[in-house]
This record gives structure tokens, sequence and C-alpha cells, in this order.
């Protein structure tokens, strides 16, 4: 498949129409409204034309349109004109009907067809790894999922107007050139001038919808990341200077738009004015016409009144079409940008997918296995070398090291969130690459060294990963995770809904939050990340008697620069610069006088 980017425009055009294809009953009933909409536009100035002309005229003047109104009209004048009336209040009221339905039909069409959009989009984002969301601003993704998201319906609507133009105007062509040929030729002599200011101004309002996109989609991030640093402004003082770059962002952004929206005013007002011009240019000639053929030099049919009052109504709505037309491009461009975005999202490759031959596995403890494992981000830049280790079912074992030893990359690893750049990981032998995403996450469950707390009741967050959990279940997991001696206090118990990122909460209190959600759910693995950082120590004394307890009922690894947390693991790997350096139990690490051994002395010295 071809990335968004190098699409043609209309392969973007079907493309987007793909998501309002299941409507297609909708869309059928869509174009019988659209039929009757045009049939009653072409149909409304006949009953005036046949007034003035057969009914009111001395002489009349009337054709064959005019026979088939007639006939369906009483004899008598009065009759006649009570009919007229009847006829064209009719189709007045059929046309609002019509136009009522196409236009609820069209917003159904953009509502469903638009959720189709943002569920792909969703998902795809769900399944993008860590690098594509790392390396992009959060709020450029909302931006996409909120606003881009219309700009496959906004196509659709464009094409569907344009169509329904092309057809409107071919149809009052017909009548008008068989009304009177050089009136219609008349009509048409501002067709080039609307050509050039499409062209004209076309080109200029993609440009700046793109770059105007964008910067929104830039604010949209800047406001997110600024809400987010409103607590370290406020320590350091800073609020002056995120003002500054707040304002800087919005005089960015309404300098895109106003310039945007120059093109936009730009552009109608040349347009309107070569209207205006071509309509007086029509409405003189015609008048002209009618003056000769009824009074100068009487002809038989020649331009008459009625056909005048119908050139006036059909001229009117042929400029709507006219500009449809003309406005296509320009309307289309900044609906084709919007879905570009949505595309080269959907485009984009997954770091880390099921392969064709993986196959599902049950949750169960397992044996993990590294085997030389090598992983570098990109940059040809090793992080991981070489690293091999065995972690058996119902061990206890811990990863340590400094900062940038491989610790947390190595965790990723484990989670599947990338693959190794060389060797494999394993269950039980089986490659991860050959098991099924869904289920090989199953077996592990993360307590992240950045706490996620969800704006939902404590329950809630604590059966994140288990909605099966009984009460007896979630309150035996906060116990042990040391969270129940906080969450019993409060008012409503368990049913105390947390605020967004848990900022009614402390950080150890979101630790341990984290940490009960992990113990909650099913997964064989228990794994944590710096568990103990956000703890005091006499919480950090609780959490470790926790994980001895849990020692033999799960497979724990623990990743921390916390040495006295890892006394009683089963294994301890020493890690630096990407490899293991040292493994064993504590106690023999210690009378190796290896790395462990003095990083151990360190510590107790420092304390």
């Amino acid at each position: 498949m071809h990335s968004a980017q190098d699409m043609t425009d209309v392969a973007v055009y079907r493309r987007a129409l793909t998501y309002f294809l299941q409507d297609r009953v909708r869309i059928a009933a869509l174009v019988a409204m659209i039929a009757v909409s045009v049939s009653v536009g072409l149909l409304e100035a006949w009953p005036l034309a046949v007034l003035v002309d057969s009914v009111l005229s001395s002489e009349p003047k009337g054709n064959w349109i005019h026979s088939y109104f007639l006939a369906v009209l009483p004899k008598d004048k009065p009759g006649q004109i009570a009919g007229l009336v009847a006829i064209g209040l009719g189709l007045q009221l059929v046309g609002y009907t019509a136009w009522m339905g196409r236009m609820m039909i069209n917003y159904y069409l953009n509502y469903r067809g638009t959720t189709r959009v943002r569920f792909d989009l969703f998902t795809k984002l769900q399944n993008l790894g860590l690098t594509y969301h790392r390396s992009r601003p959060q709020g450029d993704s909302i931006y996409r999922l909120t606003t881009d998201a219309f700009g496959p319906w906004g196509i659709v609507d464009v094409v569907i107007g344009t169509s329904v133009a092309a057809i409107t105007l071919t149809v009052m062509t017909i009548i008008l050139f068989s009304r009177n040929v050089s009136l219609t030729l008349a009509a048409f002599t501002v067709a080039p001038f609307m050509i050039w200011s499409n062209w004209r101004f076309g080109v200029k309002i993609h440009k700046r919808a793109l770059d105007s996109k964008q910067i929104d989609a830039d604010l949209t991030a800047h406001i997110q990341q600024a809400m987010a640093r409103i607590p370290l402004a406020q320590a350091f003082r800073r609020e002056a200077f995120e003002f500054r770059r707040f304002s800087g962002a919005v005089g960015r952004s309404v300098e895109a738009l106003l310039s945007l929206n120059w093109q936009e005013q730009l552009y109608p007002l040349a347009r309107d004015g070569i209207l205006s011009v071509g309509g007086a240019i029509i409405l003189g000639y015609g008048g002209w016409l009618v003056y000769r053929d009824q009074f100068l030099v009487p002809v038989a049919d020649g331009m008459t009144v009625g056909t005048l009052l119908i050139f006036i109504d059909y001229l009117r709505k042929l400029w709507d079409p006219l500009k449809w037309l003309s406005e296509f491009f320009a309307k289309v461009r900044i609906f084709e940008a919007a879905s570009r975005r949505v595309f080269r999202v959907l485009d984009e490759p997954e770091a880390v997918v099921d392969s064709p031959a993986a196959r599902w596995i049950s949750s169960k403890p397992r044996t993990l296995t590294l085997e030389r494992v090598s992983f570098d981000y990109g940059s040809g830049k090793q992080i991981l070398t070489d690293v091999s280790a065995t972690i058996r079912p119902r061990q206890m074992v811990a990863f340590v090291g400094a900062s940038g030893a491989g610790k947390s990359t190595l965790l990723s690893l484990m989670l599947r969130f990338y693959d190794p750049t060389s060797g494999a990981l394993r269950l039980d032998g089986v490659d991860f690459r050959n098991v099924r995403l869904e289920a090989l996450r199953a077996h592990f469950a993360l307590v992240a060294q950045d706490s996620l707390v969800l704006p939902a009741t404590i329950a809630e967050n604590l059966a994140y990963g288990r909605q099966n959990a009984t009460r007896a279940d979630i309150e035996r997991a906060a116990e042990d995770a040391g969270a129940a001696e906080f969450i019993h206090p409060l008012p409503d118990g368990y049913e105390t809904v947390l605020a967004e990122g848990g900022a009614n909460l402390s950080g150890g209190q979101r630790q341990r939050i984290a940490i009960a959600r992990a113990l909650l759910s099913d997964a064989p693995f228990l794994v944590l990340d710096e568990p103990t950082s956000a703890l005091d120590p006499e919480q950090e004394r609780r959490l470790i008697e926790t994980l001895h307890r849990l020692k033999g009922s799960r497979t724990i690894i623990l990743v921390t620069h916390r040495l006295e947390s890892v006394v009683d693991c089963d294994c301890i790997f020493v890690m630096s610069k990407g490899q293991i350096v040292e493994r064993g139990a504590h106690d023999a690490l210690i009378s190796s006088g290896g790395a462990f051994s003095k990083a151990r002395r360190r510590a107790e010295a420092a304390e």
C-alpha cells in the first residue's frame, strides 16, 4: 500500500468513500432526495411563467411545457390561477421536505462514517509502538482524532455537492439553450473568470490549510504539555515564562488562521464580483430581448416576460452550481489535507505485529529465557548487547544497575513493546515473535515507574486488568500492596472517584494503587519497574514483605537501583552499559567482591 503522502488525489477520495459504503441504503435514499430537490428546483419557476404567458396574457404564448400544466387545471381563469398557486406551493413544500431529508441523511452519514474513521484511527494509535508515540506530541494525535477525522466526510460531502451541481447545471443549460441560445451563452461569459479565480486562490488556500492544521495540532500539543507543567511552573515561579510560550503558540495559530481566512474571503469576493457583473449583463440583455421581441418587432416564439422570469430564476439557481464547480478544488483541498493526515497514521508501519505463524498460548507459569538479546532504537547505538538470562517459574529475580544500564529497555522487550535487534526472548522455548501478542502480554502485569491512575473509582482502577474481580479480591490486593490503610478512611472508600492523573493522591499512594492493580491481575509474571521509588521506608518494607509472601506463587521480576530491595531474590542480574556483568544470589555476589558488592557498600556508606 502506498503511503498517504504518495497517494494520488483520486486514491485519497476513493479511500475516504470506503468509510461510507456500509450505509448504501441511506446513500440511495440521499440520491433519491437529491433527484427530487433538483427536479423541484427546475420546476419552481414554471407556474409563474405559465401564469404570465398563458393565463394572464390576452395572447397566450405558451409552449409544450405550458400545455402540461394547463392540462391539469380548470378551464376558467380563476381556477387556473388557484391551481397554479397550489402547484407552486406544493412544489415549494416538496422541495423543503426533500431538503430536510437530504440534511438529515447527510448528518447520519457524517456521524456514522466519521465514527468509523475515529475507530480505525484510535485502534491504530493503540497498536503503534512506543517509538511512534514518544516521537510525537500527544496533542497531535488528539487533533487527528477530534478534527482531522472529519476530513473523509468533508471529501464525500464536497463530491456529492459538486455532482449535484454538475447535474443541475447540465439540465439547466439544456433548458436555457432550448429557450434562447444567445442569452444562455451570455450567462457563461463569466466561466473563464471563475476558472481563473479558482486556480488563483485554490493553490494558496490548500497550502494555508496545511500550514494552519499543523500549527493547530502543535497548539493542541502545547496546551496539553503546558497544563501538565503547571505544578512545575508554580514551584519554580515560571508562570510568566510559560505564559510567553503559550502566547507565542497562540499567536502563531492566529497568524496562520488569519492568513487562511484572508485567502478564504478574498476568493469569494473575487468570485461574487465576477458573478454580479455577469448577472447584470444577463438581466440587461434579457430585458432588451423581451422589449425587442414583444414591442419593437413582435415575433412569434420570441422572448417573453415568462421566459425571462424563468431565465432570472434559473440564473439565480445557476450561480450556485457554478460556485460548487468552481470551488471544488478550493473546498476539497482542505478536507483532503485532513484526510491525508489521518491516512498517514493509518499507513504508519507497526513496530510489533503478530506474524502469520503466531499462535495462542494459555496464561500460566512458564520459563522466560533471554537468548543473546541485543537491541538499539534504530540509531545504531547499542542499548543492550548479548544479554542472556533464564528465569524459572515462580522465581523472584532482580535486574539492578545504574541509570542508563538498559534495565527499562529490557522490560520493554519483555512486554514486547519492541522486538530485539538480534537474539530472542522465549516462553518455554517459544519465541515471543511466534506467540499472539495478546496472549504474550497476558503473562505479564507491569508496575511502571510512572504510575498511571485513571479518573475512575479506586475499585475500577484496581480491577482495570481483571474486570471479573470480586470486591474481596480487590480489597485483598489493596491490603497486600499497602493501599488499604489510606483507602478505608476515605468517605466513599473503594468508590472514591480519583482525579485525572490521580491528582488527589500522593506519589506513594498512586504507586500503591498501581501495585495493587498488578497484584489483582491473573498474570503469572509480576514485573515491577522501580516499585519503591515513591515509597517511604516503612511502605517500602511492607511492599518487600508483600513480595516475599508472593514469592513462590508468581514469577516476580524487579527492576531497581535500590539494592536493599533485592536481598531475598533467587537471582540478581547486575547490568552495566547494556550487558549483564554479574549474576547470582545476594550473598554470593557480596562475597565475590565484584560490582554489586562495591555498589552495596557505597549505598550503606551513604546511609
